[in-house]
């Protein structure tokens, strides 16, 4: 097992009830899978969130304002807050003393599997934004003009980890990206799933990712991070990080919400399946979850 904690896990979380609620699935699945050893939490949040947090060891606190301020360009894009915000003279510090960065969203799992995996290339998750021929080529011509060399890599998805100072540049870059791709859409919303505002970090993540192609594509590992929550499919040496959707299948973050599931049996479930796996982070009290991971007290 790697003798200290190499891997910074960083996350933004809003002020909103749900995003609070993701923030807890998060880390009850950083405690269970024992990604606590050798990893830290770093936990970037609105200011208007101090207090709701745990306060313990390998839980990294960070308070920072949305970048989604109105008069700025991000305005109405709350989606740039969990990019813009994991960089900056608030955080680079903390974060570059890590050796790796996992950059996620908060309605993700981790498994054990991710305890002791550094890549020496960075891996990428998936983006199912990218699978229209109208996106693919709006996303071309947008790349050639303004200047970008597109490797024809894409959908390089919503998470990265990788060595910190690659991830910290591309968070940069990806912020500028964004940025450029919004004004481009001015109030425009477009439509899914051709070429549509409401994912224009995730298109501002490829263009970054091909703009340094050496860096993050040559060599990098794509579409490995971000396993779909409804795959029912056993949890193999290759999930590292799972993503909770809203889908008609299980488990739906959108139905676990609804009470759907809200009659099943927790002890029937099967940890080894990711469904299941998502669905008993999800429900269990995180005292519990703590309880059988052997999670010692701290304060």
């Amino acid at each position: 097992m790697t003798a200290r904690k190499t891997l910074g896990v960083m996350t933004y979380i809003d002020d909103s009830p749900d995003m609070l609620q993701e923030f807890g699935w998060l880390y009850k699945s950083w405690i269970h899978s024992g990604n606590w050893r050798t990893s830290d939490l770093i936990v970037v949040h609105n200011p208007r969130l101090a207090g709701r947090f745990p306060v313990e060891e390998g839980v990294v606190l960070i308070p920072c304002e949305p970048a989604c301020a109105p008069g700025t360009v991000f305005e109405g894009y709350p989606f740039i807050n969990s990019i813009a915000c994991l960089a900056g003279p608030h955080i680079d510090d903390v974060s570059l003393a890590y050796e790796w960065l996992l950059r996620t969203d908060a309605d993700t799992f981790l498994t054990k599997h991710l305890v002791d995996f550094r890549p020496s290339f960075p891996v990428h998750g998936r983006g199912h934004y990218h699978r229209s021929q109208e996106f693919r080529e709006k996303m071309l011509d947008f790349c050639a003009r303004h200047g970008v060399v597109h490797q024809n890599h894409f959908g390089c998805g919503s998470s990265l980890l990788a060595r910190s100072g690659f991830v910290v540049d591309l968070l940069k870059r990806q912020t500028y990206w964004c940025a450029e791709v919004l004004k481009e859409f001015g109030s425009d919303r477009g439509h899914w799933p051709g070429w549509f505002r409401g994912v224009a970090s995730m298109y501002a993540a490829e263009i970054a990712a091909n703009e340094a192609w050496v860096n993050f594509l040559f060599y990098g590992r794509e579409r490995v991070l971000d396993v779909e929550s409804f795959c029912t499919v056993p949890i193999d040496a290759m999930v590292y990080h799972i993503h909770a959707l809203v889908t008609d299948d299980y488990f739906s973050k959108g139905k676990f919400r609804a009470g759907a599931y809200d009659g099943m049996d927790l002890s029937q479930l099967d940890l080894g399946v990711i469904g299941p796996y998502c669905h008993w982070l999800a429900a269990t009290p995180v005292e519990e979850v703590k309880k059988r991971a052997g999670y010692p007290a701290r304060s």
